[in-house]
């Protein structure tokens, strides 16, 4: 026995099928049938996310460069205590050793005060967003008003694990200009600051991790290179680097006569010379300005030393993991209603 299929075959002949209203009558199957059954699934998972990011659970997590206190290198011990949204203590013993000829900085926590962790609060008002559109899913007939609601929902899901997974420039060095230091203890300025040199801290969330990074930079002195544009905010080494990612034409030769810079030949002699001469440079000390300076906290800096740590945050190993299930999840309802 053979068979024969006809994928195209219409039922009543073509002249009597209306492609538009089978795909109205196929989407209205697939929200009702398919979609709508889940949705107090998705529901409950996004409250058990909100459940986990408004715990009063008190987390300490030690924080350590793994280095003992007695090596000659930078190191960092300490302890970490978060509750939601915000780190509650803070406390840390520093060293670097070009910082105070490596005197350990004891930081500690203004008594009372509450670092809010941004991340958090924004995945809170995504979820919280994310629950009332959920809640409109579930009596919404329209289909066509269904699919733009469940495509806000991906929205923020996505929107969500990215503030996870590709945190915030502004949280970062040396965007962040110093704002965990500034907020968390009192006398910062004489504990991590000198004439020379400056401790850097930088506080984010990456996946499920609580990352800490610790850096000691050097305040470039040399002019041109240390001034910055009081309007822009911008450095001499931001404008070059602008001209020079804007103009792909451009040496940086031409763009340093053309601020008025010196170029001087790499001898010995010149090298030296040119360390006392404010206005001239040559083109591998101004291509190691490049490279190595940028504004921070209002000044024009060098990384020196660096401490980076990581501690996993056990709740939120939880919610990265129930996000991820639930962006591929409406994802494919969202495909699927979409095509």
């Amino acid at each position: 026995m053979t068979t024969e299929l006809y994928p195209n075959d219409l039922f009543g002949g073509p002249d009597q099928y209306d492609f538009v209203k089978d795909l109205a009558a196929e989407r209205f199957w697939l929200v009702n049938e398919i979609v709508k059954p889940e949705l107090p699934n998705i529901l409950d998972n996004v409250e058990k996310c909100l459940e986990m990011l408004h715990s009063d659970q008190v987390f300490k997590m030690p924080i350590s460069s793994g280095v003992n206190g007695g090596t000659n290198g930078p190191s960092v011990k300490g302890i970490v205590t978060r509750q939601g949204q915000y780190l509650l203590d803070f406390k840390a013993i520093v060293k670097f050793p070009e910082f105070h000829k490596g005197k350990q900085v004891l930081l500690r926590m203004n008594t009372g005060t509450k670092f809010l962790l941004s991340q958090i609060q924004s995945i809170e008002n995504n979820l919280g967003y994310i629950l009332e559109l959920l809640e409109e899913l579930q009596i919404i007939d329209d289909a066509q008003k269904f699919i733009e609601k469940l495509g806000k929902v991906l929205e923020l899901l996505i929107s969500s694990i990215n503030l996870l997974e590709s945190p915030p420039r502004r949280l970062s060095f040396p965007d962040n200009n110093n704002f965990a230091m500034k907020q968390m203890f009192q006398d910062y300025n004489n504990l991590c600051e000198n004439p020379h040199y400056e401790i850097a801290l930088e506080i984010l969330l990456y996946k499920n991790e609580l990352c800490i990074d610790f850096r000691n930079v050097h305040k470039v002195s040399k002019k041109p290179w240390c001034q910055i544009d009081s309007k822009t905010g911008k450095s001499l080494t931001d404008d070059i680097k602008d001209q020079l990612t804007t103009d792909r034409s451009k040496s940086l030769a031409n763009v340093l006569k053309s601020e008025g810079i010196q170029i001087e030949e790499p001898t010995l002699i010149k090298n030296l010379m040119s360390s006392f001469n404010t206005e001239s440079t040559t083109l591998s000390q101004a291509q190691n300005y490049l490279n190595r300076c940028v504004t921070f906290n209002g000044k024009v800096v060098m990384e020196c030393e660096k401490i980076a740590m990581t501690t996993s945050d056990p709740s939120l190993i939880s919610i990265t993991s129930k996000l991820s299930a639930l962006e591929n999840s409406v994802s494919t309802f969202y495909t699927n209603l979409k095509i």
